[in-house]
């Protein structure tokens, strides 16, 4: 059932100086802190590989973990052109003025960026994802910070506590509206936090899929050299009870588009008790928060790895909405129609 009326209060910047705002704060130091952290394992892999090849004349598994080194260094050299080079100019127009809620189409898109038409401008904002796009194309608004003179602005989305660099293009040769998918109050048919749910737990395999590969590497080198088979038996081991605890740690995670799927948006209201993420470099922790309903009860929830989206719209409307398990207390917590929704289990 696609409910177009459907509507609920989420976070939206304010029209202060949006690093005096906890949530914006948080993401834009996990912004400036995870190239570096993708560029130390991809250094700590290859010294490895490096080990792996000189001592013990492997080959196998110093090529796979010298790929998988790459991929790092490849993934932060995309963090940083995308988010990271633009933080300091991000930094200085959240800086200097307030911000402007304006009306907002989007009419194009490539890859992990959209044209938005805003105040007669084009504006480039990247990264924007489907998700993003679908909240712009909902909400029909956006905030925005700047441009300045070199045409560099910040846009905010409804319920992503996340700057986004913007810069003022040309029209692009095809303009098209973007297509609104379905909202609904059942969670089956709610797209937006469906598609974040499911592309949040295929993202739970990529750590244990590397894991494999390099088992492979390891035994295959272990088959090869005697002189090594200990060793790499050894590490193979190692990785292959990592494989299995990866996954087994993370069940919740994966189990969240079913959590979503298993009933009816309710909406709580909410308190946070206590999130372990406040202060640090890491966007995600667990939530512990108390719930009630106009009927006077009160119920406990830990909301399991809980994103900074989900702690900002509690503390900006009180609210939490939670999907109806029916009978158990593993369900799924966020906002209707929003990419908002973290697995959860009542206390």
């Amino acid at each position: 059932m696609d409910d177009t009326l459907l509507s609920a209060a989420v976070w939206r910047a304010s029209d202060q100086w949006q690093t005096e705002d906890d949530p914006v704060d948080l993401r834009m130091r996990v912004h400036g802190t995870w190239g570096r952290h993708f560029l130390g394992g991809a250094v700590g892999i290859a010294l490895v590989a490096a080990m792996f090849r000189g001592m013990f004349n492997g080959f196998v598994a110093p090529v796979v973990l010298g790929l998988g080194a790459a991929a790092l260094v490849a993934a932060a050299a995309w963090r940083w052109g995308t988010v990271g080079r633009w933080m300091p100019t991000v930094k200085t127009l959240l800086a200097r003025g307030a911000s402007r809620r304006v009306a907002a189409v989007v009419v194009g898109h490539r890859g992990n960026s959209a044209v938005v038409v805003a105040e007669g401008r084009y504006l480039r904002v990247r990264p924007a994802a489907w998700a993003v796009r679908q909240v712009i194309a909902r909400t029909g608004e956006i905030t925005v910070f700047g441009p300045d003179a070199k045409g560099n602005a910040v846009v905010f989305v409804d319920s992503q506590p996340t700057p986004l660099p913007a810069k003022v293009v040309s029209a692009p040769a095809q303009i098209g509206a973007e297509p609104i998918a379905p909202v609904s109050w059942h969670g089956a048919e709610d797209e937006v936090p469906m598609s974040y749910a499911r592309k949040h737990a295929r993202l739970q395999w990529l750590g244990p899929v590397a894991m494999l590969i390099a088992i492979a590497g390891f035994v295959i080198d272990a088959n090869r050299h005697e002189l090594a088979f200990d060793v790499n038996w050894f590490f193979a081991a190692i990785l292959a009870l990592s494989a299995v605890c990866v996954p087994a740690s993370t069940y919740v995670q994966l189990r969240l588009p079913r959590l979503v799927a298993a009933g009816q948006w309710q909406q709580y209201q909410a308190v946070v008790l206590g999130w372990r993420s406040e202060g640090s470099q890491w966007a995600a922790a667990d939530l512990s928060v108390q719930l009630s309903r106009t009927d006077g009860e009160l119920r406990r929830m830990v909301v399991k790895t809980a994103p900074v989206e989900v702690v900002a719209h509690i503390n900006a409307t009180g609210t939490l909405w939670v999907i109806d398990p029916g009978t158990g207390r593993l369900t799924a917590a966020g906002v209707p129609g929003y990419p908002v929704v973290a697995p959860a289990r009542f206390q």
